[in-house]
């Protein structure tokens, strides 16, 4: 008789991307802030089966192209490490929050294309690898781009030129730098929170200057991760551009007919988050400016107005072109259908844990050096309730996915119909449903031990 090992047992693994600017941890800030402790079920439901947690270190503001091919590359260098596998019949879940679920879309072309020719890729079968995934959610995610990025557009050029200068000056005056710079940000008269997780990982850089190694290690880290993070930005501004409606809303179509063929055995969702200002905030402040400018004047190709049906099932919700989350306009965050996608009252950065109000996870954290902001203030009223409905959502909704599905059975052809989607080129580009799943598991229900990030047992 044969008796499977713990190490033979198929395992769950949730991957997820962050967005543009993103990062898995910077200085006091994590991006996903909370997450870990509700997928992993905390104080709530938990799994059956292993189930391990990856964060992928995206680029921050690289072209859509170069962060797929990224994404990729760091899919690969998993399995090659043996924490991923597919002959012991792994789940994937891909969760992507804004321009984090392009990447994602992007990836999964460039797997099909090596797929379509039978081409391995660093000797693993492309079929093998689309067969492993069971689900993609897309958090606030830029389908059909977002009528920010076209207003802001013109001015990617000089974003990017103050983009270095904040490198530079940070490599060549470090803490001086630092203090310049918040000075700065305190005479504007900002009280965001992203004011303030730039205020307090700038604190973190005086920690060079300490005697315990231990605590100069760190402000080290902080420093050089701050700087990579700046020279990268400055490298590749690209993202703008990618998501000008005008120059990319027809591959959400392309996607849709992948999806439907090749990846027809992935479930996906889409989640719709829309925010307005908070009453009398200065005309300056951040949130509202992004806000004004994503409702000006935004073009057909976002999509069409609909309705979603909300998350907490209490209706549906109209939406326009002209509504968005102070980010990305909302009729381009339903995708592929209305039908697949549902609504929660939230600013874009309220989903990742970074929202107002009292009761926030905080507590639940495993590390009290990184902190919850309210990175926008915006008068959703998303509060810590919200943020473990959307969370055990996204959590039921992964593994409902695998209900039906035989982990071990031998993988199965899958069908690879020829795909004419564009694939953008670098050098002429520049030229020219309320929640269905089952509800989570009840505490008592007696789960077996959890796997955290990289598969380290918790």
């Amino acid at each position: 008789m044969n008796v499977m090992t713990r190490t033979d047992e198929p395992r769950t693994h949730f991957i997820l991307v962050p967005g543009f600017a993103g990062f898995d941890a910077l200085g006091s800030l994590h991006y996903y802030h909370g997450v870990t402790e509700v997928l992993r079920g905390w104080k709530g439901a938990m799994y059956e089966a292993p189930l391990t947690l990856h964060y992928f270190p995206n680029l921050p503001t690289a072209r859509i192209e170069t962060r797929a091919k990224l994404l990729l590359d760091w899919l690969l260098q998993r399995y090659k490490r043996g924490l991923l596998r597919l002959d012991r019949g792994d789940a994937i879940h891909f969760i992507g929050h804004s321009t984090g679920g392009m990447d994602i879309r992007w990836m999964m072309k460039y797997l099909h294309e090596h797929a379509v020719r039978s081409e391995p890729i660093e000797k693993f079968p492309a079929e093998a690898i689309i067969k492993s995934l069971c689900s993609v959610q897309f958090l606030s995610t830029p389908h059909r781009g977002s009528n920010l990025a076209h207003v802001v557009g013109g001015w990617s050029g000089k974003l990017q030129a103050l983009v270095t200068v904040l490198y530079e000056a940070s490599r060549t005056l470090r803490q001086p730098g630092a203090r310049l710079l918040a000075s700065s940000l305190k005479r504007l008269g900002w009280s965001a929170g992203w004011v303030h997780a730039i205020l307090d990982t700038m604190t973190l850089f005086s920690a060079c200057d300490e005697q315990d190694g231990l605590a100069r290690a760190r402000a080290r880290g902080v420093y050089f991760d701050t700087l990579k993070w700046l020279n990268d930005a400055s490298d590749d501004f690209g993202a703008v551009a990618d998501l000008d409606p005008a120059r990319y809303a027809a591959d959400a179509a392309h996607a849709e007919d992948l999806f439907r063929t090749t990846y027809a055995h992935v479930r996906l969702r889409s989640i719709v988050t829309r925010a307005e200002p908070l009453p009398g905030a200065p005309d300056h402040d951040l949130f509202k400016l992004f806000h004004r400018w994503t409702a000006f004047e935004p073009g057909q190709e976002l999509g069409p107005d609909c309705s979603v049906r909300r998350l907490d099932a209490a209706g549906s919700v109209a939406l326009d072109r002209a509504h968005n989350d102070g980010i990305v306009n909302c009729v381009s965050m339903v995708w592929p259908t209305p039908d697949e996608s549902v609504f929660v009252d939230a600013d874009h950065a309220d989903i990742l844990g970074h929202h107002g109000g009292p009761g926030a996870p905080d507590e639940d954290v495993v590390s009290p050096a990184h902190k919850r902001y309210d990175i926008f203030l915006s008068s959703s009223g998303f509060n810590r309730d919200r943020f473990l409905q959307v969370w055990r959502s996204v959590r039921s909704f992964a593994f409902a996915s695998e209900s039906s599905r035989d982990r071990r059975a031998p993988l199965s052809r899958v069908v690879l119909p020829a795909f004419a989607a564009r694939i953008p080129d670098a050098e002429a580009d520049h030229a020219a449903a309320a929640d269905s799943a089952p509800a989570p598991r009840a505490e008592a229900d007696a789960p077996s031990p959890i796997l955290g990030a990289e598969g380290a047992v918790q």
